[in-house]
C-alpha cells in the first residue's frame, strides 16, 4: 500500500500503528475505530436513518418523563438558579431538544460535551444548548444516555489482556499478559470468558468525583450489577458480531459492569444508588398514566370521526411501548450517583421498596 492509502481509513491507521508498535490495546482500537478521523462517530449514526436508534428517537415521551425526573432532582438540590445541566455524548441533540422543551419554565443552563465533530455541529444548532470542550466545574446534574457502553474499554480473559494484532492482513485477537493496572481496574476475577473492563467509564467516574460537589449524575445504559456483556456492534440496525472485521463502519459496544462503576463511585466520594430497569424508572415517572391519556385521546378522535389522527395516536403508543418492553429498551439500566448529602430520587426505587 502507498503512504497516502495507509492513512485514508481507520482500518489502515490501525494496521499501521500495530505494525509500528505491536498488538494494540482494545481501548486504543476503539478510539481509532469510533472517534478518530473517518471513524464511526465522525457523523452521528443514531436515528431511523442511521445505524441504530435510542429511546429519545423512539418516542418523545422519553424526554418528557425524564424531564419530570430532572424536576425532582432540581427540588432535592434546593431549586438552584441557574440549574446547571450537562449531557455527555449529546449525539444529534434529540434528547437535549426534548429536555429543553419540557424544562423551559425552569432556570436551566444546558451544556453538552461531545467528541464527534459531526455531532458537535448538530448540537450547535440546538437553541439554548452550549457546546463545551470539556466537563465544566460543579454541574448540578450530569446526564449520559447510552454513553458508558461506548467509552473505550479494555478486554480481559482469565489472566490475559486481549489486544488487537494483525495476521495475514486480518485484525485478530491476541492474548498478552495482564498488567497490574488492568488487574486492579478489573476489580474481580475475570474468569475464562472474555470480558470488557470499562476503563473509560471508570476514568469518567473519577472525574465526576472531582467536579460533582453538590449534584447528581444519571446514566441510562446496557449492563448489569455483577458484570457486563459480550463485545458486539451495530450497523444499519443489525447486530455485528465481528467488530474487528471492518473498523470504522460499525458501532463497538459491550454491556457495562455497573457494579464495578458503583464501587468506583464510592471510592471517589460519591453515593451510588441501586440501579433500576428503564421499565421501572419510566413507570415511576408516569408512563402508564401517559398511555391511558393517549388511549383516551385516541377514543375521542374516533368518536368525532378523525380516523387518521386516531391511527397516528395508536402508532405512537405502539412505538412508545418499546421504551418499557423488557425485551427491548425496557431492559436498559438507570444508574445514578450523587454527592453524599443528597437523597435517592423516588424514580430510582427498586421493586419491593416503598
Amino acid at each position: 500500500m502507498g503512504a497516502a492509502e495507509d492513512l485514508t481509513s481507520p482500518a489502515s491507521r490501525i494496521r499501521a500503528e500495530i505494525a509500528a508498535s505491536g498488538p494494540m490495546r482494545f481501548d486504543r482500537f476503539m478510539t481509532l475505530a469510533l472517534y478518530g478521523p473517518g471513524g464511526f462517530y465522525e457523523q452521528p449514526p443514531v436515528g431511523p436513518g442511521g445505524d441504530f436508534v435510542t429511546s429519545p428517537h423512539v418516542h418523545p415521551v422519553f424526554g418528557e418523563l425524564l424531564a419530570r425526573g430532572l424536576r425532582e432532582l432540581w427540588g432535592h438540590l434546593g431549586r438552584p438558579d441557574p440549574f446547571r445541566l450537562l449531557e455527555i455524548g449529546g449525539g444529534d441533540g434529540t434528547l437535549a431538544r426534548q429536555l429543553l422543551r419540557h424544562l423551559r419554565d425552569l432556570p436551566v443552563t444546558f451544556g453538552a460535551v461531545e467528541a464527534s465533530g459531526g455531532a458537535r455541529e448538530r448540537l450547535r444548532a440546538v437553541a439554548g444548548l452550549e457546546v463545551l470542550d470539556d466537563l465544566p466545574d460543579d454541574p448540578h446534574v450530569v446526564l449520559g444516555h447510552e454513553l458508558l457502553d461506548n467509552l473505550p474499554f479494555r478486554l480481559v480473559a482469565g489472566t490475559s489482556e486481549i489486544r488487537v494484532g494483525v495476521e495475514d492482513g486480518r485484525l485478530i485477537r491476541v492474548r498478552t499478559p495482564m498488567p497490574a493496572d488492568l488487574a486492579a481496574a478489573a476489580g474481580r476475577d475475570a474468569g475464562s470468558d472474555e470480558r470488557a473492563v470499562p476503563t473509560g467509564a471508570l476514568e469518567l467516574i473519577e472525574r465526576l468525583g472531582h467536579i460533582l460537589r453538590r449534584g447528581y449524575a444519571l446514566f441510562v445504559d446496557y449492563g448489569g450489577e455483577t458484570g457486563g456483556g459480550p463485545v458486539h456492534g451495530y450497523r444499519d440496525h443489525r447486530l455485528v458480531e465481528d467488530v474487528l472485521g471492518d473498523p470504522g463502519t460499525a458501532d463497538i459496544t459491550a454491556g457495562v459492569d455497573l457494579g464495578l462503576l458503583a464501587e468506583a463511585a464510592s471510592a471517589h466520594g460519591l453515593r451510588p444508588f441501586p440501579t433500576v430497569s428503564q421499565f421501572q424508572a419510566l413507570s415511576a415517572l408516569g408512563f402508564a398514566a401517559w398511555m391511558r391519556e393517549e388511549l383516551s385521546a385516541q377514543g375521542a378522535m374516533l368518536n368525532r370521526g378523525d380516523g387518521m389522527e386516531a391511527v397516528r395516536r395508536w402508532a405512537g403508543r405502539s412505538r412508545a411501548s418499546i421504551l418499557v418492553d423488557p425485551g427491548h429498551l425496557g431492559r436498559l439500566r438507570w444508574f445514578a450517583m450523587s454527592s453524599r448529602q443528597l437523597p435517592r430520587p423516588s424514580f430510582l426505587t427498586p421493586d419491593g421498596e416503598a
